[in-house]
């Protein structure tokens, strides 16, 4: 039974929201597309896993995505967990390509691809500590005894794996995402008794959704960016111009003529991604470029966001991460294309 889906996580919804705020000439900038190059790949690679554990028959199963937990003042995250009666089981998804290279002396792994070479933190080590992090955390919720497996999971079937030492640890937790079902298979002939009982299982999902805590990057922050980068107001998506004017019920681009009456919304929760979760109606007037305020109450109102506060202290809310756009437009005409 799947708990908790994978939607795009904030990660990647800042850096989509970067794009399409940034001005034409500051969007080709190499670390920025190869930050959101690795995030959307790494995004790409767990879904590929997901379709492959939905054919799996689950029903003895509850499956979180993209958890984000708290032990001790220190965060981690588990790209999938499956937790059963029984025991339980942390994937660690990898969407490498070319030729992965193991070295259990060093902990370390080496990728090679298109003749480059990149160094990585052992996933082994990852996962080992996420098992320790998990059961520290389990125990915090009163829960002790339930065996707690891991695996990494190479996504990308056509990722060459290279054990070179032969270490039998990377042969019982490195696999394929076509030989997944297989391996919970082994776990389920593994693991026969009931450690936990239902009343417990609904006690630790409950405990795993509330305790979820998702990661949200600051990329103005992280890029030394201000006001002169971005884009003012409404920008046409027919033309690119900007700003559109407000006419009657619509929005209205000079330059090529096109209205839309909803062009507000893709800057407004572009506006909850890069800058604050909240905004004020004066804030909206000035991010919009709008002088009526009762424009920019009818327009904030209009998307149901929830809010808190009277009158000119009302603050409008953004909305939960799994409401946000899943397919937002992203432009690239003035970005590098990157190969994802």
């Amino acid at each position: 039974m799947l708990k908790k889906y994978r939607t795009k996580p904030y990660t990647v919804l800042c850096y989509e929201a970067l794009y399409r705020r940034l001005k034409d000439n500051y969007r080709n900038n190499k670390v920025l597309n190869q930050e959101y190059l690795n995030y959307i790949t790494g995004y790409r690679g767990e879904q590929t896993v997901d379709y492959k554990l939905s054919t799996y028959p689950h029903k003895n199963f509850y499956i979180y995505h993209d958890l984000r937990l708290k032990i001790n003042h220190n965060y981690f995250q588990i790209d999938t967990l499956l937790l059963s009666s029984k025991f339980i089981i942390i994937l660690e998804i990898k969407n490498w390509r070319g030729e992965l290279n193991y070295n259990s002396d060093l902990n370390h792994i080496t990728q090679t691809f298109n003749n480059v070479e990149k160094g990585y933190q052992n996933p082994i080590s990852q996962v080992l500590s996420h098992e320790v992090q998990l059961n520290s955390w389990l125990q915090a919720t009163s829960v002790f005894g339930i065996p707690i497996e891991s695996l990494v999971v190479i996504s990308n079937p056509t990722t060459i794996l290279k054990n070179n030492q032969n270490d039998p640890t990377f042969y019982s937790k490195v696999i394929y995402a076509d030989n997944l079902i297989s391996k919970i298979n082994e776990f389920n002939s593994k693991y026969t008794k009931n450690v936990v009982n239902k009343q417990m299982l609904n006690k630790i999902n409950e405990a795993l959704l509330k305790g979820n805590i998702d990661y949200r990057p600051d990329v103005i922050q992280q890029f030394n960016l201000n006001d002169n980068h971005f884009i003012r107001g409404v920008q046409c998506d027919h033309c690119g111009s900007y700003p559109m004017v407000r006419a009657y019920k619509t929005w209205k681009c000079n330059e090529c003529l096109y209205t839309n009456p909803t062009a507000h919304v893709r800057p407004l929760l572009d506006y909850f991604l890069l800058h604050k979760p909240t905004i004020t109606n004066s804030e909206c007037r000035a991010y919009l470029q709008l002088d009526s305020l009762k424009n920019a109450y009818t327009l904030l109102n209009s998307m149901d966001l929830t809010y808190t506060g009277k009158n000119k202290a009302r603050k409008y809310h953004a909305p939960k991460l799994a409401d946000f756009p899943q397919n937002s437009f992203v432009p690239n005409k003035k970005r590098v294309r990157l190969d994802l």
